[in-house]
């Protein structure tokens, strides 16, 4: 070993001055016949618990990187060989050395955005924190958010009410009273509803005459006139009006989020619901080197054809950036809600109370609906692009994959997004057709047991079936749904592996997989998802030396608590070390753990009592004026 070497065995340590910013080849990696002595590997990673995640499951003690790629993996003393004069000698320290974590669905400027609402600093407050248990409290934020407001009539953004906890909702004569001039938004904690002022309302030009669009729900009082309360797509009339980001604000947030996912060993993830306007942002971070993560963007596909037809149209030529680092080949289509109180999931065997929802595509009717949604599929996939269709009833389920199969081929790998309550028979219908599911196990073990009231216990011990998918051949992939949870992903294995809620309440046991599938639903499982899988999501030699490095052995943790007792201790991206916990040079990692932490205790803290749920449609709100 160099001189490099840390020989403290706890933490990881890194000679930072050694590493080299090499960043993704596109060549081949360096013949395994070339004599290893005659060049030194960038990186080297020793004294690991290496588990390759390859189809074999093998395992090693340690890798050489090289040029952005794996050279080598195999045991301390192989990999010695490719140290070098100028090799950065990574000590794992004992601990379990994985590829790079792959979220495949996380809404990163929406992390980026919310993530000051959790009772620690962020880039800055975009958001109000309303989370409050009374409509007077609630009016008393948005009050002091007068006082701060930056001009006398700018808008003012809150979230986190819950209407199930609040003595009231907080309707426009809550918030008229303390808001001015200026226009009041509010999306409450499941981000399926809207709270408004007045001012916001005329700003939106919603009256008592407007129809609301298909799906939409504007609540009106005894009189006629609306209340404030806007659900489901009638959200979008005022999201219209609200002036977007800046570019510069969203860049911020951007950064912000990508030292916090450096942090947990997040180096790939998927944005669901973009728009062009963040293409755009996007392409300029990666040129330009300011955004350190493998990105993979699904353009929001609208509830018609004609919408994705207009989006397709705009789409820029992408050619100049690394399609490793950026690409931009898929569509997210909205084909129902969640399964809360709102009750606008669409299934099969309706709610307890006996209410349903319905696809929330353009139409006035289930026909019209189900015929708006398959069109959609269809032109993306005559474009070119995959779909990943938000879909978390049976009924919605079910006709999404309908979709799919109309389309005659699933070359371009299709999936369902969430699929909480994906039948059997259609799992079984789901892996003859190579169609993938990407499940969210961190929510079951966030929210444990709450839906209990809305679908019964039965269904909620079914709720995103990852056993029963994995046992009839469906690919099936984790992600986050950040920053409607945290982005932790350690809480989500957890989730799959036990199906222990944060409360302590189990929700279907038999439903629970190995602790060795769920490290494989967050790193080669969702590399196909992006077809990916021959360069990323696994420690073999020509793939990319994306690393991710616990604090001990994962296969040894049992419970929820070791499992998300273990911490990252390391992230590289291509080689390069982009997050190191013991470093006093990475000062704005360390903070972005800590904030990390605050986050995962706050929001499961808050699940638990309140209820939040997964939802994709707020968060596709972050947008931007193009620079």
């Amino acid at each position: 070993m160099t001189e490099h070497q840390i020989s403290r065995r706890s933490a990881l340590k890194i000679a930072a001055s050694v590493v080299a910013a090499t960043g993704v080849a596109t060549s081949t990696a360096t013949p395994a016949h070339a004599h290893p002595r005659s060049w030194g590997a960038d990186t080297v990673v020793v004294n690991g618990k290496v588990l390759t995640m390859d189809r074999r499951g093998s395992r090693a003690q340690a890798l050489a990187i090289a040029d952005g790629r794996v050279v080598a993996v195999g045991t301390n003393r192989e990999i010695g060989r490719f140290t070098g004069r100028r090799t950065a000698v990574v000590d794992a320290g004992g601990g379990t050395v994985l590829p790079g974590i792959n979220d495949g669905h996380l809404h990163f400027n929406g992390f980026g955005f919310e993530a000051s609402n959790f009772g620690f600093e962020g880039p800055r407050i975009y958001s109000y924190d309303v989370a409050r248990s009374t409509a007077a409290e609630i009016a008393a934020v948005i009050a002091q958010a007068v006082q701060e407001a930056p001009a006398p009539d700018s808008w003012i953004r809150a979230s986190q009410w819950d209407g199930t906890r609040l003595d009231r909702l907080p309707t426009r004569d809550v918030l008229d009273p303390v808001s001015g001039d200026h226009p009041v938004y509010m999306s409450d904690i499941s981000h399926h509803a809207l709270a408004v002022n007045s001012r916001a309302l005329q700003l939106a030009g919603i009256t008592r005459d407007t129809v609301p669009p298909p799906g939409g729900i504007i609540e009106k009082d005894a009189t006629g006139e609306p209340t404030g309360i806007l659900r489901e797509a009638a959200s979008g009339l005022v999201m219209a009006a609200i002036p977007p980001y800046t570019p510069a604000e969203v860049s911020e947030a951007m950064d912000f989020a990508a030292s916090v996912l450096h942090s947990l060993g997040i180096t790939s993830l998927t944005d669901p619901g973009v728009g062009l306007d963040q293409v755009d942002l996007y392409r300029g971070k990666i040129l330009d080197g300011s955004l350190d993560l493998r990105i993979n963007l699904m353009l929001r596909a609208g509830g018609t054809a004609a919408a994705l037809e207009e989006t397709l149209a705009g789409l820029g030529p992408m050619g100049d950036v690394d399609p490793r680092m950026l690409r931009v080949g898929e569509v997210k289509v909205l084909a129902d809600g969640v399964p809360t109180d709102a009750q606008t999931s669409w299934l099969h065997e309706p709610f307890l109370d006996g209410g349903n929802g319905h696809l929330l595509t353009a139409g006035a009717d289930d026909a019209e609906r189900l015929a708006a949604l398959h069109a959609v599929i269809a032109l993306a996939a005559r474009k070119g692009f995959q779909v990943g269709t938000h879909a978390t009833g049976d009924a919605a389920i079910d006709a999404v994959v309908s979709g799919y199969l109309a389309t005659r081929t699933n070359q371009l790998r299709h999936y369902v997004i969430h699929g909480d309550l994906t039948p059997p028979g259609t799992l079984r219908t789901m892996a003859r057709n190579d169609v993938g599911v990407s499940f969210n196990p961190t929510i079951k073990q966030v929210y444990s047991r709450f839906f209990d009231t809305t679908i019964g216990p039965e269904r909620v011990d079914y709720q995103w079936p990852f056993r029963t998918a994995l046992d009839n051949g469906v690919r099936a992939s984790s992600a986050s749904d950040a920053a409607v949870v945290t982005p932790d992903w350690l809480i989500g294995v957890a989730g799959a592996v036990t199906r222990q809620g944060f409360d302590g309440k189990v929700g279907g046991i038999e439903q629970a997989i190995t602790m060795e599938e769920a490290l494989r639903s967050y790193t080669a499982t969702p590399a196909w998802q992006d077809h990916a899988e021959d360069w990323k999501g696994q420690l073999r030699r020509g793939y990319v030396g994306d690393v991710t490095i616990l604090s001990g052995d994962v296969l040894r943790a049992r419970t929820a608590e070791e499992i998300t007792g273990l911490e990252v201790i390391g992230t590289l991206i291509g080689g390069r070390v982009v997050y190191d916990a013991t470093t006093s040079t990475a000062p704005a990692a360390r903070a972005a753990t800590g904030k990390v932490a605050a986050y995962r205790h706050q929001s499961a803290a808050a699940c638990s009592t309140t209820g939040a749920v997964c939802c994709c449609r707020a968060h596709e709100e972050a947008r931007t004026t193009r620079a």
